[in-house]
């Protein structure tokens, strides 16, 4: 789910959706659901996929029964790929991914306030948030530079949800810190602790065999009949609720500062006009251009100017949407930027360009972070 578009799924579209995410099954996960007779299937109108399974029989509730047995160690996997490479600047997240880290979302949360039909899978209810929603990713051959010195009976990697554990493959002292290898190719993909001397010293995801591929983030869900009640997908009588669970990953759009950077041609009619004043007349001028909207919420003050350049930036962040109305019009219409002169002298006061643009999506300005700014460069 997407906050920054009008549907909160995708582009506006006629037929087919284009969706930021390709969603696919782990190959662990494929070989798991035909095992166990199960089916996925992606759903484009809603963002997402859908997992039907073979029943057989009911309990004496009337719930639908599994057909195939389950353990609490089993799950259900999935890979978000990332298609669109803008959704990083309208949504809130960290500019760049890093690229030793992937987004981590599982059902193992526990909020018993989250209702069945919008269960999120971040850490905060309020939405995917870069710094507690990635882990550390891994392949195979998983290493890590320990502050201390141990042997090789020191250090294991623990497979959180199997339980499994993987001894030290090597452990290499160099002066007063240690090289540890792992080989985790036995084990399925998933969380994984790695504990020194029996404490968890880092927390890392193990792709399996995905590691070669550029994986935004992981959905794992797990099948345990151990997790808290709205959460849970299978019953401890490996029955299934009618009122199914409803995932959600949730990215919340960005607010930037609006920079619009307004050049003036020497042949321009504002240069020419501004041209004809004195320096006193002209200093008048400039302080009544103006850049105004038709919501009351959003305002612009003069940044900057020079001769040919004039610069300004909206008072307060702005909310990057796909469609953009005034929040302020009872009749909700559509938003209006527009570049005025005079307007202290009401005599004078005149439009001299309606209907700026928004701001395009493709590129935002961090380079002043924590204030990120999206810019719209106009000629006249």
């Amino acid at each position: 789910m997407q906050l920054f578009y009008s549907n909160q799924i995708c582009p506006a579209y006629q037929a087919t959706p284009q969706l930021d995410f390709t969603i696919v099954p782990t190959d662990e996960c494929v070989a798991f659901m035909k095992a166990k007779n199960m089916i996925f299937k992606n759903t484009g109108t809603t963002g997402g996929f859908v997992i039907m399974a073979a029943t057989s029989g009911k309990n004496l509730g009337g719930n639908d029964l599994l057909r195939n047995s389950i353990t609490n160690a089993d799950k259900l996997s999935f890979f978000m790929l990332l298609q669109n490479p803008a959704l990083p600047n309208f949504d809130v997240l960290p500019i760049q991914l890093n690229p030793g880290n992937i987004y981590y979302f599982s059902n193992q949360v526990k909020d018993l306030a989250a209702v069945r039909n919008k269960l999120h899978l971040t850490k905060n209810a309020a939405g995917v948030d870069g710094n507690v929603d990635q882990l550390k990713k891994s392949s195979a051959n998983y290493k890590f530079n320990f502050a201390g010195v141990i042997t090789v009976n020191g250090a294991k990697v623990k497979h959180l949800l199997t339980g499994a554990v993987i001894p030290a493959k090597s452990v290499i002292v160099d002066g007063t810190k240690s090289d540890i290898t792992f080989d985790l190719s036995s084990l399925p993909s998933g969380c994984c602790q790695l504990l020194v001397n029996n404490i968890v010293t880092d927390t890392f995801y193990f792709l399996g065999t995905m590691a070669n591929q550029q994986v935004f983030g992981v959905i794992e869900l797990s099948l345990s009949t151990a997790l808290s009640a709205n959460y849970r997908i299978v019953e401890a009588d490996k029955s299934l609720l009618p009122a199914r669970p409803n995932y959600v990953v949730l990215f919340k759009n960005r607010q930037t500062v609006w920079r619009y950077t307004i050049q003036l041609q020497t042949n321009s009619p504002l240069y020419l006009e501004m041209a004809k004043l004195t320096p006193v007349q002209k200093a008048d001028f400039i302080k009544q251009l103006t850049i105004s909207s038709n919501d009351t919420t959003i305002k612009f003050k003069l940044s900057s100017n020079t001769d040919l350049s004039l610069v300004f930036v909206s008072m307060s962040n702005v909310a990057l949407l796909e469609k953009y109305t005034s929040s302020t019009s009872a009749t909700k219409d559509p938003l209006m930027i527009t570049f005025s002169k005079y307007t202290k002298t009401p005599a004078k006061t005149a439009v001299v360009k309606s209907s700026l643009p928004y701001p395009s999506t493709a590129i935002i300005d961090s380079g002043s972070f924590p204030t990120i700014y999206s810019d719209i460069f106009i000629s006249l």
